[in-house]
């Protein structure tokens, strides 16, 4: 198991990857405005950076481009825009990178919103492989992100891969174990904060409500790949949580 930590994309690049290479197995690399996009970055820098630093990297979209729009245009133009940040990360040498989950508005039900979504991941998918990527669906933090509808992406596109985010899979009393369980085989990557089951908050680990040694149990018996600490805190509480959770995984 190695745990990473994300860079905040409004903060200086080059620090964020030092600081995280002092204390983090790898980056969390969140390509987004405004301060660590394909058009604001410099590639080779950052590439030379995270060679200096022997820092491994998995790559992260902005969580916001709306692939289920209802607007083909509008998810035309965010494919597009994924499209650019896939050829960034062949650049930095990225294998696995996160797209995430996206729904129309409530005028839309959950069937075309899932429909919108595997036409345009497919799309994602052809681009992604242009440049030797292999993407993960990470869902979302609303009500439709359920085990079923994430089941039924996962199996309409084969190449894809799961990004299991505990902290959503744990809101509105779903059950995390469950995505775990019958999700394994898909599993490429985690992040772990904690919440109290109603909202995303990103909270340290043990602050919130998640019954993290089952959770832990669970995940260390199918999985021991890469795990981001995505915890929005001072960075002590984020060091204090990367050994909390070292410490529990070393006893499960």
């Amino acid at each position: 198991m190695k745990i990473g930590y994300p860079n905040n994309p409004r903060n200086d690049v080059m620090e964020e990857i030092k600081w995280i290479a002092e204390h983090f197995d790898f980056i969390d690399f969140f390509m987004e405005p405004d301060k660590a996009y394909y058009n604001q970055i410099d590639l080779k820098a950052v590439k030379r950076t995270l060679e200096d630093c022997g820092l491994d990297i998995v790559g992260h979209t902005a969580y916001y481009l709306p692939f289920a729009s209802p607007i083909k245009a509008i998810r035309m133009a965010a494919i597009e825009e994924a499209a650019k940040c896939f050829q960034a990360f062949a650049e930095l040498e990225v294998e696995y990178v996160t797209i995430h989950a996206n729904w129309p508005p409530s005028l839309f039900n959950a069937k075309e919103g899932l429909e919108m979504q595997i036409e345009s991941i497919a799309m994602l998918l052809e681009e992604a492989e242009k440049y030797g990527i292999k993407l993960m669906y990470e869902s979302g933090v609303g009500e439709l992100d359920n085990y079923g509808n994430v089941a039924k992406i996962l199996q309409a596109l084969p190449k894809l891969y799961f990004h299991l985010d505990i902290g959503h899979a744990s809101l509105h009393g779903r059950d995390v174990c469950k995505f775990i369980r019958k999700l394994a085989t898909k599993i490429r990557h985690v992040h772990v904060h904690d919440n109290f089951g109603k909202e995303d908050l990103h909270l340290p680990i043990g602050v919130g409500k998640i019954k993290w040694e089952d959770v832990v149990k669970e995940l260390k018996r199918y999985y021991d790949g890469t795990v981001t600490l995505e915890i929005f805190a001072s960075r002590d509480y984020v060091l204090l949580a990367k050994k909390k959770f070292e410490e529990m995984w070393g006893r499960m």
